[in-house]
């Protein structure tokens, strides 16, 4: 009888260090969980605003194109640069314009507000508003500015 008690009561003991621990790895959990939703948040609230994703970009002017490259500062093609700036907000975009041409949703180029990519043919840029896009342009000419409607636009995409 006294080895049942004994027994009992080391079960006892044992449930409740157990309920202890998985109560505080809930805590933990809990925890971990809402910091990545804040940091989540924070990215999203960063990205959301898309005159900051145009802000950031706009950094880079005057920095090299380099086809197949994806530096913003040593050097980056247009798809390589879009991409590049967006993976600064959190978002990831496909490797290629083509790849791009899916990303995120369709709008028309009358409603393309600043964030939004505008996609060529075989070209991407990110639209700044008021009749311009930022983009890795050529060997010549680096990152700069160009009139988003320099020539026929493919889609217009909107990431936030």
């Amino acid at each position: 009888m006294a080895v049942i008690t004994i027994l009992a009561i080391f079960a006892v003991v044992i449930l409740r260090q157990t309920a202890a621990q998985e109560e505080k790895d809930q805590k933990v959990a809990q925890a971990m969980q809402q910091i990545q939703q804040e940091q989540e948040e924070q990215k999203a609230q960063a990205a959301g605003n898309g005159q900051a994703i145009v802000d950031y970009a706009c950094q880079f002017i005057g920095n090299p194109y380099v086809w197949g490259g994806t530096s913003l500062t040593n050097g980056a093609d247009c798809s390589g640069f879009v991409q590049s700036v967006f993976a600064h907000f959190g978002i990831a975009l496909p490797r290629t314009t083509w790849d791009m041409e899916n990303a995120g949703t369709a709008v028309s180029y009358d409603q393309a507000v600043a964030g939004d990519i505008i996609l060529y043919n075989g070209h991407v840029g990110i639209y700044m508003g008021n009749g311009q896009i930022v983009n890795a342009i050529n060997s010549a000419k680096g990152i700069g500015i160009l009139p988003a409607t320099y020539t026929n636009i493919v889609t217009v995409r909107r990431l936030i």
